[in-house]
């Protein structure tokens, strides 16, 4: 299927100039038909150019919400681009629909029929036109940085299992189901959202993680909880023999707080802690957190904020007993004689644990990427017009 200019926020003028060069042409060959026209049929087609210029003028509006809408896929399955409107005497109305069934859009839709409105009159004149969304393949992408798993965390609401898309060994467990799917990310992509220190998603240690000298953990995270002096577990995991802490991230006013230990103690020496005012309250971040001969360091938006060069150890889960439970979602106060819980209060999506420690840049380069994003692009040829 050929398509033309994929748009978004930088690129949308190409769409503008599409319909404003069939504006143009259709305007001429109106003018054309007036001079040459009875006073009678003049009238209908002075009327025919009103409502020409309308649909055009609702098409490019329409164009552009769906250029300028992060959420467009979520938008979408309400049926319309934008609400119905009267603007002098015409009024305008939008429609979409999947291309493909001609149902309302959902969100595995791809391509969209978008259809808009003029009424003028006695004139109703209409638009068609299919528009191709596509997704970011995020598996790729992380598999290209050495992935070794991935939960999208993505599942609708209700559902009890978080599916791990590389190992399936190791899918996690909702423990309180109502916070699947309650949320959405500024893409219009599908996030849990945590409120205590009881719902996390929660794994038994996977057969490869809890044995690694080096690695990154790779998530999006946006924080809703907003007391100072909670401290809101992102991610954590306990050493299975003695309950002591084998990696945790937490944020506490602001502030994001790592810890990493593989021998089974506390050692307040091994903590990288960034400054106060890392994390904005209510704003989407992307967190990496690597461990390895570079130390224990912390990004937040591909720059990092917190680096304890002296930490170069890795995570190792000794034998014994206990079942070390690894959560997403909920950690541990990391204190010298205990580990206490703490829930975090917000949305985390888009889990990965990477086999290696990136680099700088390659973090740089993974933040910049939205697992959610979509690009739009117009489908060849799909251009319709129709006067009635």
């Amino acid at each position: 299927m050929n398509q033309v200019a994929y748009t978004n926020k930088n690129g949308s003028i190409y769409l503008i100039t599409l319909v404003t060069v069939a504006a143009i042409v259709s305007m001429v060959l109106i003018g054309v038909q007036l001079r040459m026209a009875t006073n009678s049929q003049s009238a209908i087609i002075e009327q025919m150019s009103e409502g020409n210029t309308g649909v055009l003028d609702a098409t490019e509006y329409a164009l552009q919400k769906i250029t300028d809408d992060e959420s467009w896929a979520t938008t979408a399955q309400s049926g319309k681009v934008f609400a119905d409107y009267a603007l002098g005497d015409s009024s305008y109305s939008s429609s979409v629909v999947d291309a493909a069934t001609g149902l309302t859009p959902t969100a595995d839709t791809t391509i969209y029929r978008v259809q808009v409105a003029s009424d003028h009159s006695t004139v109703h004149s209409a638009a068609q036109i299919d528009l191709l969304c596509d997704k970011v393949d995020y598996l790729a992408v992380l598999a290209a940085f050495g992935a070794t798993h991935y939960w999208a965390l993505n599942e609708t609401f209700g559902t009890t299992t978080a599916i791990e898309q590389i190992d399936s060994s190791c899918d996690g467990t909702y423990l309180d189901p109502n916070v699947t799917g309650a949320g959405t990310n500024t893409e219009g992509g599908i996030v849990p959202v945590f409120a205590g220190a009881t719902d996390q998603v929660q794994f038994k240690r996977c057969s490869d993680f809890g044995s690694d000298s080096q690695g990154t953990v790779s998530l999006w995270m946006k924080l809703t909880g907003t007391h100072n002096t909670t401290n809101y577990g992102i991610f954590g995991m306990l050493v299975k023999k003695d309950g002591k802490p084998a990696i945790n991230l937490s944020v506490s006013s602001t502030t994001l707080i790592a810890y990493i230990d593989q021998w089974e103690v506390f050692n307040f020496a091994n903590f990288a802690k960034s400054t106060s005012g890392v994390i904005t309250v209510g704003q989407w971040h992307h967190i990496a957190l690597s461990w390895g001969p570079k130390g224990l360091t912390i990004y937040v938006d591909g720059a990092k904020v917190a680096n304890k060069s002296s930490n170069t150890m890795g995570i190792w889960s000794f034998g014994g007993s206990r079942t070390p439970d690894f959560n997403i979602g909920s950690a541990y106060t990391v204190m010298d004689g205990s580990q206490p819980p703490a829930g975090f209060e917000g949305s985390i999506g888009h889990f990965a644990v990477l086999a290696d420690q990136l680099s700088d840049s390659q973090i740089i380069d993974l933040a910049a990427i939205k697992p959610d994003l979509r690009s739009t692009a117009i489908v060849e040829d799909s251009w319709v017009r129709v006067f009635e």
